[in-house]
C-alpha cells in the first residue's frame, strides 16, 4: 500500500525527531526538533516538552479520523528501531495498544494475516521476519522465546485493559502472575529493571527487560494517571502516541490538517448540515437522500466507478439508549413505510446485528444502521454518507461521539459525480445554533474543524399554530421545568410523528426523482463547490492553517515587491535523463545521490585515524556517567553492555566477523548508495588492516569506530560526487535553469523587520555579527531594490554535489540577482573553496542575469568571486 504524502511527511517527522534525540536531554531534543522547522518553543508558539514518562521518548501524531492511523504506525516501526540504533541480535519488540475489544480484534486480525496491507508493510520493512502476538499466545508462550525476539520483530497486540490496573490490585491480572512459560527470558532480566512486588516470572516483567516500542493507538483515550502507570510500567525505549484528539501535554511532532486528507480523497467533506421543522422530514429527506445517491453510485459504477450501496445512521436520543424496545420501533416504524426488514440493522451496547458482516460486499442487503453512540472508535465504514438523527426537536442533538463514522471515503478516491464525495447530517432542532455548535465538537472529535461543515437551514417557514402555542409554553416555563419536559416526552417516544412518510420509494431502482431532494443536492454541490473555492484560495495564499499556523509567526511578501517575486524563478542544476520519467520530463532536479552512479568502495582506500581526539574522549567520558542520562540513553548504554557479553563468549575470530556485521549494518541503514554486501566488504578490509590495538578497542567502542568509517565512506562519496558533477557540467549532463520559486510566506521562528528594503513583511533574525554589518551596507545602496536572507533548510539552495545555501538574495534596480555569500576572515578554509567554485560555475551557467560573491571581511581568499566588504560595496555592488 502506497502512503500518501501526508503519511510520508509525518514519517520525515519522526525520522527528523530521533535524529534530535542525540541532544543531551528530552528538553533540548523538543526544542532542537521545533527550532529547526522555524517554531519557537513555550509561550505563544508550540508547548514545552510534557514529562508524563520521566527520560523517554514520549511523543503523539495527531492525525484526523479516515487519516490511516493504523498503516502510519506500521510504517513508523522501523524507523523507530532505526533511529534508536538497534543492534544486530537486539530483541525489538512492538507493545501496540488498543482502547478497546472491538479495536483489539480488528488490529490482531489485520496485522496477523498476510495477504492484509499492514502486515505487508510490516514485512517489507523488517526483511519478511515478522509475528504477530495477542495477550493469550504470551501467556502461553507460544513461539515467544528470547531467541524469537532476538531474530524477528515481534508485535503484541494487547488492550489498555489487560495493563492498565491500580498498582494495589495488579495480582489480579494475569499480566502481572507469576508464569512459568517465559523461563527462557529470566537470563535477560535485571534487578534495577524488576517491578516490584510482581514475580520475577510474569509477563510484565519480561517485557520490562526487553524494552519495548510502544504504539498507543486512539491515545486521547489514555492520558489519566492509571494510563501513566501502564505506560511506566512497560519500561518502553520510546512511545508513540496517535489519535485525531490529543489530550493536553500530549508532546505533538505531527499535525495533519484535514484538507490534506480531502486532497488526498481520504474522507468527504464538506459535511453538509440540514435543519428541518418535524423530524418526518428528517426520515423522509434521509430516506430520499440516500435513494439518490444509490441511483447515483449505479450510474458512476456504470461508468467504472467501484460500488457503492450509501448508508443512514439513525442515532436515537442517548436519554432511550437503554430502552431496547425503542431501536425496535424506530425498526417497526421503517419497515412499516416499505423498508426491508433485511435491510435495517441495529447496533448497541446490547445489539449488534452488524457482528461478522462485511458492510462493504456486495452481497450485503443493510442499509439503514440504528444507533446511538455505539459505532465510535474502530467501526469504519466508508458508505455510511447520511447521519440522520431522530432526536426530538426540543432536545439536545448529541452528535460528537458518532460524526466521523459519516467521514470516510470509499476507495480513497474522488468521484465525477459530486454528491458522493460529501457527507450529510440531517436533523430537526429549534436551537439550530446549539446543533451546529456540537456539529463542530463532533469534526473536533474526529480532528476536523469548524472549516468543514456547511449549514443549510430550512426551518425560516412560519411556525404552525400548535408550534406557537408548544414554544409559547416553553419560553414561559421556569429554567428547571425546561430541562425536564423534553426529558419525559423521550422515555414515551413512540414516534408516532414518523408514520406517515410521503413521496418516496424504497427501492433505487423505483426512485423517482423529487424537486425538493433535487434541491437538496443543488445546495449541497453549491456548498461543496464554495468549500473547494475556499481550500484553494488558502492555498494561493501560502499561509499556513490549522493549529500550527496559530503557533508559528507567517510573513507574506511585501506587497511592492509581490509581483516580481512571484514571477522570478531561480536557476538551479537539472541532470538529463535521456529519456522522459512517468511525469514526461527528460531532467530532474539534481541531488546529490544522482551523483553516485558508478561508484565503488572496492576501489577506494581504507585509510582510517582511529585515534581519539580531546573532544572524542570528553564525548565518552560524559555519556558513561551520571544520573542526568535521560532513560533512553542509559537503554542503550545496557544494550551496548549486553552485547558486548554476548561477544565476550564467542571466539576471536567469530567476535571479530559479528562486529563487521555490526558496524555494516549501521553504515548501511544510513546510506542508501551502495548495497550492503559492498559495505560488508569495505568494512572487512578496514577491520582487517587494524593494529592490533585497535582490534583489541573495537569490541568496546563500536559506535565510535562505526562513526570514523562512516565519516571515511562520506568524504569518499563526496570526492567521487564533486569530481562526477564537473565531468558532467562540462558536457551538459547537467544543466542549469530556471527552477527555484520563492515562498509566498516565511515563517521565522525569530524575525527582524526593521532593515530596510526586505522581500518579506520581516526576515530571518539569525546573522551574526559580519553579516549584520555587510547587510547594512548593502542596503544603504541606491541600486539595491531588495533583500532576502535564505533559510538554510528552505530557501535557495546550489544543489550539486553539496547543498549549498547562500546567507541573502539581493535584487537591484538593473534587474540583476545576486547570490552572496558572508564569511568572516576566520572562515577561509576548504569549504570556501568548495562553495566558492560551484558559486561562480553556477553563476556562468545560469546567465548574464545572475551572480555569485563571496565577501569576507578584512582578508579575502585569492579567488575569482571573493573580496573584502570594502571591496564589494566600494567597487562591485555599485555597478550592478
Amino acid at each position: 500500500m502506497e502512503l500518501k504524502n501526508y503519511q510520508k511527511g509525518l514519517l520525515k517527522d519522526l525520522r527528523a525527531y530521533l535524529k534530535c534525540l542525540s541532544a543531551p536531554d528530552l528538553n533540548q531534543a523538543w526544542e532542537k526538533f521545533w527550532g529547526d522547522r522555524d517554531f519557537h518553543v513555550g509561550r505563544d508558539g508550540i508547548p514545552t516538552y510534557h514529562h508524563d514518562l520521566p527520560g523517554i521518548p514520549n511523543v503523539c501524531m495527531k492525525v484526523p479520523t479516515g487519516g490511516g492511523k493504523t498503516l502510519i504506525a506500521c510504517s513508523a516501526v522501523s524507523e523507530i528501531f532505526h533511529g534508536l540504533n538497534y543492534k544486530p541480535g537486539q530483541p525489538r519488540l512492538v507493545v501496540w495498544l488498543v482502547p478497546s475489544d472491538s479495536i483489539l480484534t480488528q488490529t490482531l486480525n489485520n496485522l496477523s494475516n498476510p495477504r492484509h496491507p499492514y502486515h505487508q508493510r510490516l514485512e517489507q520493512d523488517n526483511r519478511g521476519q515478522v509475528e504477530v502476538f495477542s495477550k493469550e499466545q504470551l501467556l502461553a508462550g507460544q513461539g515467544f522465546s528470547l531467541d524469537s525476539v532476538r531474530a524477528q520483530l515481534t508485535l503484541c497486540i494487547m488492550s489498555f485493559a489487560s495493563l492498565r490496573i491500580n498498582s494495589r490490585k495488579k495480582d489480579v491480572r494475569k499480566v502481572y502472575q507469576e508464569n512459568g512459560q517465559l523461563l527462557s527470558f529470566q537470563s535477560i532480566i535485571s534487578e534495577e529493571d524488576l517491578l516490584p512486588d510482581t514475580p520475577d516470572s510474569s509477563l510484565i516483567q519480561t517485557l520490562r527487560a526487553l524494552h519495548p516500542v510502544v504504539i498507543v493507538d486512539e491515545s486521547h483515550n489514555a492520558k489519566s494517571d492509571l494510563s501513566v502507570e501502564m505506560l511506566n510500567n512497560l519500561n518502553p525505549s520510546f512511545v508513540l502516541n496517535l489519535t485525531a484528539t490529543p489530550r493536553q501535554g500530549s508532546n505533538i511532532i505531527s499535525y495533519v490538517d484535514a484538507r490534506e486528507l480531502q486532497k488526498e480523497s481520504m474522507v468527504k467533506l464538506p459535511v453538509i448540515v440540514y435543519n428541518r421543522r418535524e423530524r418526518k422530514d428528517v426520515l423522509s429527506d434521509a430516506l430520499s437522500l440516500r435513494g439518490r445517491l444509490e441511483r447515483t453510485a449505479i450510474e458512476a459504477e456504470k461508468q467504472g466507478s467501484p460500488y457503492i450501496r450509501p448508508i443512514i445512521l439513525f442515532q436515537a436520543e442517548p436519554k432511550i439508549a437503554k430502552d431496547k424496545a425503542t431501536f425496535e420501533k424506530v425498526k417497526k416504524r421503517l419497515v412499516e413505510i416499505g423498508i426491508p426488514e433485511a435491510e435495517i440493522a441495529i447496533k448497541t451496547s446490547e445489539v449488534d446485528d452488524l457482528k461478522g458482516v462485511d458492510l462493504l460486499s456486495r452481497e450485503c442487503p443493510i442499509r439503514y444502521i440504528i444507533t446511538v453512540n455505539a459505532l465510535k472508535e474502530g467501526w469504519d465504514c466508508p458508505f455510511a454518507y447520511i447521519l440522520a438523527t431522530l432526536a426530538n426537536k426540543t432536545s439536545k442533538v448529541d452528535v460528537e461521539q458518532i460524526l466521523g463514522r459519516v467521514l470516510r471515503q470509499p476507495y480513497t478516491r474522488l468521484y465525477a459525480a459530486k454528491a458522493l464525495n460529501i457527507s450529510y447530517v440531517l436533523t430537526c432542532s429549534q436551537d439550530f445554533h446549539a446543533t451546529l455548535k456540537n456539529v463542530v465538537a463532533g469534526l473536533n472529535h474526529a480532528g476536523f474543524s469548524e472549516r468543514d461543515f456547511r449549514a443549510v437551514d430550512n426551518t425560516s417557514a412560519e411556525p404552525s399554530a400548535a408550534e406557537r402555542l408548544e414554544q409559547g409554553n416553553l419560553n414561559f416555563l421556569p429554567e428547571d421545568k425546561r430541562e425536564e419536559e423534553p426529558k419525559t416526552a423521550t422515555e414515551y417516544d413512540d414516534f408516532a410523528d414518523m408514520q406517515e412518510i410521503e413521496g418516496w420509494k424504497e427501492s433505487a431502482d423505483q426512485y423517482e426523482s423529487e424537486n425538493h431532494t433535487d434541491a437538496m443536492l443543488e445546495e449541497a454541490k453549491q456548498a461543496a463547490e464554495n468549500f473547494a473555492q475556499e481550500t484553494q484560495q488558502a492555498e494561493r495564499s501560502g499561509l499556513l492553517t490549522g493549529e500550527l499556523g496559530s503557533m508559528q509567526k507567517q510573513y507574506s511578501v511585501q506587497s511592492e515587491f509581490a509581483e516580481e517575486a512571484a514571477d522570478l524563478r531561480l536557476p538551479q542544476f537539472f541532470l538529463e535523463m535521456g529519456s522522459s520519467n512517468l511525469f514526461g520530463d527528460s531532467k530532474v532536479l539534481l541531488e546529490p545521490e544522482n551523483l553516485t552512479a558508478g561508484f565503488n568502495l572496492q576501489k577506494e582506500d581504507t585509510e582510517i585515524n582511529f585515534k581519539l581526539s580531546t573532544g572524542d574522549v570528553y564525548e565518552v567520558n560524559l555519556a558513561e556517567r551520571g544520573e542526568a542520562i535521560p532513560k533512553y540513553k542509559r537503554m542503550a548504554q545496557k544494550d551496548s553492555q549486553r552485547f558486548r557479553e554476548y561477544l565476550a563468549q564467542l571466539a576471536p575470530a567469530k567476535r571479530q566477523e559479528e562486529c563487521v556485521e555490526h558496524i555494516a549494518l549501521m553504515l548501511s541503514k544510513n546510506n542508501n548508495s551502495m548495497a550492503d554486501p559492498e559495505i560488508m566488504d569495505y568494512v572487512r578490509r578496514v577491520v582487517d588492516g587494524m593494529t592490533i590495538d585497535e582490534l583489541s578497542a573495537l569490541e568496546s567502542s563500536l559506535p565510535f569506530y562505526t562513526a570514523k568509517i562512516r565519516e571515511k565512506i562520506e568524504a569518499l562519496t563526496r570526492k567521487y560526487q564533486e569530481k562526477k558533477f564537473y565531468e558532467w557540467l562540462d558536457f551538459d549532463k547537467i544543466t542549469c535553469q530556471e527552477s527555484f520559486q520563492l515562498p509566498k510566506v516565511i515563517t521565522p521562528a525569530e524575525s527582524i523587520s526593521s532593515i530596510p528594503k526586505s522581500l518579506y513583511e520581516a526576515e530571518k533574525d539569525d546573522m551574526n555579527h559580519f553579516e549584520r554589518r555587510l547587510l547594512d551596507a548593502i542596503v544603504e545602496q541606491d541600486n539595491v531594490r531588495w533583500w532576502h536572507r535564505i533559510n538554510e533548510r528552505k530557501g535557495m539552495r546550489l544543489n550539486a554535489f553539496i547543498n549549498h545555501y547562500p546567507d541573502f538574495i539581493v535584487k537591484t534596480e538593473s534587474d540583476k540577482i545576486l547570490l552572496i555569500e558572508a564569511k568572516g576572515d576566520y572562515l577561509d578554509g576548504d569549504d570556501s573553496r568548495t562553495k566558492l567554485k560551484l558559486g561562480r560555475h553556477w553563476q556562468a551557467k545560469a546567465g548574464n542575469r545572475y551572480k555569485y560573491f563571496m565577501v569576507f571581511d578584512k582578508k579575502a581568499i585569492q579567488a575569482d568571486g571573493a573580496y573584502t566588504m570594502d571591496k564589494f560595496i566600494g567597487e562591485i555592488l555599485r555597478e550592478l
